[in-house]
């Protein structure tokens, strides 16, 4: 009986269902879509030789994890519906139906809702996951082909997880409904939210960012300007500006704090100003993030740490920027309203609907446009970082196997080995494992002078230098033509990370060199920018000589190095041994100092690095869309909320002579407000950032992804959140409307 009438009030009610609906639809698709990349049935249709347990068992974690922000997002919505039928649930108490039967009643026509969300989300995530699928096999190098198929697991997960949260919230829900008194429910739409002042709203932020302000004032003073002299004229620019806009940030506090407290002001304008200061602060900040860098290389100051102050400091200042706005918001408004000689009294029942609710929400509003910001920065920018994790790992995978040693853990110049890696050991155990080699390279170089050994800061590392032939086994075993040099010249072997125009300015500095007791003079056009492996380059230097090999035999060995090809692929379980029986080798032979040498199996780094590529890109693309999801939500319901609690506003101006074409121009006015302003808002803030991130991290990502690709990234983001938020505003809209007709 119960369940019938349960379902009747779903049919009745289906349209009050609607924003939770398709959240719920949302949520479960995109749980579904990441959860069956770990299935075992997913799983087995990824080329053999890839191992993805790892990556399994941490998105296995990392999904449920985000998919609790889901507890929040059911129970807020969960409050809106109870809250609207509240009035309904009194009247049937009052009809002779018991308190607890209307709770129950309540649960189940939630669970039915529920359920067929996930239903509908099931078959969303079924065709989520074919994207998904894309990004992973094109991660490996592999042809995807669209398919569509059910995992088993993975739907009696994603029902699991949800059916208990359904639970949990409906225990929630019988509870609230059966404590509450009927009275209470009959005029809980009638109860108007507390209005607090600008003060009150943004204090605690003020305090907080003050600290954050002296931050950012000792880090210059103490850390900074000691080194004044030394800086170029646009770090002493960036350095001033900081220092001038903390300051006058820092008096805006205290002219604040005289004004609401000793004056008993509202302190609007100041509180304006503080968010003008506080986001002039955060941008220069992360201008002087260089400056930080570059002390570091130079040794000026000292911690990694200091790498992440500048960033933090400046995304302290943003949020509070975005807190000050909006709790400046409804006074702005107002503002214009007097000063606009255009403002008609048609447009007075509008402000005053903004008003009544910024002046109760603005804290809300700050907070979601932060949330849209970021993640907007974050699903942006995902694949650029990945693609320059994915194209900086193919260029140190290039062979199957890489074995090399460095100088810089040596302490003493004569400790270093005088001959290169005798490789039999390795060649005879690949052969026995069941691999045929195809290809090696035994690859030695040089230190230039002796005194290069004793070089140790990054930024300086000496170049090395590599003998003609050596060079042209690494071209032959990467399948590329072999190089001559004229004589008594040198060519420069490049990174793929060096650009044209640091390639010409260190040619420009060396035309000539000097290499033992020879003197080489640059030969034309000899800079070779050929993937051969990053064994022969040292720390950051991106460079290393080529020299003849006459020379070579000369100078001082710095660092050996060896690559091998196979004929097939090392299966996983093949390399894990190998790799640790090869370092066992090492370190107990003499050829190369103890602990100097490292491995580099193609198989492992390729496993490792495409695993933490896809947990970074997959993970950090689900946590966003989730807050994105729930962001609309809020601000669907809070528009929702509106509807209900202003319906008898809207029935006034009714009876006054406004038709019913003006109230949807109000609705769809009030609606663009509080929808345009937080997403316009974020939108802004987010190209920004993302113009920031294109130009400042040129050099990192260029060598493997191009800015067209970047920018058609950041397209798609764009597109598809304005899609899902024409839904959400679409579905709001009709509801918002709806609620009003019901009362007109």
């Amino acid at each position: 009986m119960h369940v019938k009438l349960a379902l009747r009030n779903v049919r009745r009610s289906a349209k009050d269902y609607l924003i939770y609906v398709l959240t719920m639809v949302l949520t479960v698709g995109l749980f579904y879509g990441f959860l069956s990349i770990t299935s075992p049935f997913y799983n087995s249709r990824l080329p053999i030789q890839m191992n993805l347990d790892y990556f399994s068992s941490k998105m296995k974690i990392i999904i449920p994890l985000i998919a609790l922000l889901l507890i929040f997002l059911i129970s807020y919505v969960n409050s809106y519906i109870i809250r609207r039928r509240k009035k309904e649930f009194a009247l049937q108490i009052i009809m002779g139906m018991e308190q607890r039967t209307v709770a129950y009643m309540f649960f189940i026509e939630m669970l039915i809702m529920g359920l067929i969300a996930v239903g509908i989300g099931i078959v969303l995530g079924i065709m989520l996951s074919q994207l998904v699928s894309a990004i992973i096999m094109s991660s490996f190098g592999v042809t995807y082909k669209i398919y569509f198929s059910a995992y088993p697991d993975t739907i009696a997960w994603t029902l699991t997880f949800f059916t208990v949260l359904f639970i949990i919230n409906g225990i929630k829900n019988i509870r609230i409904i059966r404590k509450q008194k009927i009275i209470d429910m009959l005029h809980d739409n009638q109860k108007t939210e507390s209005t607090t002042t600008i003060k009150e709203m943004i204090l605690p932020s003020v305090l907080a960012t003050s600290v954050i302000a002296i931050c950012i004032l000792l880090l210059c003073i103490v850390k900074i300007i000691p080194f004044w002299n030394q800086f170029n004229q646009k770090a002493q620019i960036i350095t001033g500006a900081s220092i001038i806009s903390t300051a006058m940030f820092l008096l805006c506090v205290l002219v604040f704090l005289f004004n609401t407290y000793m004056m008993k002001r509202e302190g609007s304008l100041t509180a304006l100003l503080l968010a003008v200061f506080a986001l002039i602060t955060g941008i220069i900040q992360l201008q002087s993030q260089g400056l930080i860098d570059e002390m570091l290389r130079n040794g000026l100051i000292n911690g990694a740490f200091y790498t992440f102050i500048p960033p933090i400091l400046s995304l302290g200042m943003i949020i509070f920027f975005f807190i000050a706005f909006f709790c400046c918001l409804s006074w702005i408004l107002v503002l214009i309203k007097r000063k606009s000689k255009n403002f008609g009294y048609q447009n007075l029942f509008l402000l005053g609907q903004l008003n009544s609710k910024l002046k109760t929400n603005s804290k809300t509003m700050a907070v979601l446009t932060c949330v849209f910001l970021c993640s907007l920065v974050l699903l942006g920018w995902l694949p650029t970082l990945t693609g320059q994790m994915d194209g900086y790992l193919k260029a140190r995978s290039i062979y199957d196997v890489q074995i090399f040693s460095a100088y810089t853990i040596v302490e003493s110049i004569d400790d270093l080995p005088k001959a290169g890696l005798d490789h039999s050991y390795i060649d005879n155990y690949l052969t026995e494992g069941g691999y045929d080699i195809t290809g090696t390279a035994n690859v030695e170089t040089y230190f230039l002078k002796d005194s290069d050994f004793n070089i140790r800061i990054e930024k300086y590392m000496p170049a090395l230098g590599v003998s003609l032939s050596d060079y042209n086994s690494l071209l032959h075993l990467s399948g590329h033509k072999e190089i001559t040099l004229p004589e008594g010249s040198f060519a420069i072997a490049w990174s793929d990370k060096a650009l044209d125009d640091e390639i010409d300015k260190y040619n420009r500095q060396h035309t000539q060199i000097h290499a033992g007791e020879y003197t080489l003079t640059k030969a034309e056009r000899a800079d070779y920018q050929i993937n051969v492996g990053m064994g022969i380059f040292t720390s950051r230097m991106k460079a290393v000589y080529i020299l003849p090999d006459s020379v070579c035999n000369t100078l001082t060995l710095a660092t050996t190095y060896y690559a091998a090809n196979t004929k097939e692929a090392l299966s996983y379980d093949f390399a894990v041994k190998l790799d640790n029986d090869i370092n066992l080798w090492l370190n107990n032979t003499n050829m190369i100092p103890k602990d100097s040498g490292y491995v580099r199996l193609k198989t492992l780094q390729l496993n490792e690095g495409i695993s933490n590529s896809l947990m970074f890109q997959l993970g950090g693309t689900y946590t966003s869309l989730v807050l994105i999801v729930i962001c609309l939500t809020i601000l669907a319901l809070q528009q929702l909320t509106d509807s209900s609690e202003h319906r008898q506003r809207f029935k006034i101006i009714e009876k006054l002579g406004v038709d019913k074409t003006q109230i949807s121009k109000y609705i769809r006015q009030q609606m663009s407000v509080w929808f345009g302003i937080p997403i316009i808002t974020s939108f802004a803030g987010a190209g920004a950032t993302l113009t920031y991130l294109i130009c400042a991290n040129y050099r990192s990502y260029i060598p493997y992804v191009t800015r067209q690709e970047v920018i058609t990234n950041i397209f798609i983001v764009y597109v598809t959140f304005i899609i899902v938020f024409i839904c959400y505003f679409s579905f709001t809209y009709f509801l918002f409307k709806r609620n009003i007709n019901e009362s007109l």
